[in-house]
């Protein structure tokens, strides 16, 4: 039986593949049944890279 922390650990790695994708994050909260504060908090805590 998976645990809390690992569901919450795929359903974050599913965001960053369909946002990657090129996907609307209003689009994967709807995907993924979450909100789209909680899909932009996910993405928001990604560090990113200087280009």
């Amino acid at each position: 039986m998976r645990t809390e922390e690992e569901a919450k650990y795929d359903l974050n790695e599913q965001i960053f593949e369909l946002y990657d994708s090129g996907m609307s994050v209003e689009n994967i909260s709807g995907r993924l049944n979450t909100t789209v504060d909680y899909v932009n908090s996910v993405l928001g805590n990604v560090p990113v890279e200087a280009g």
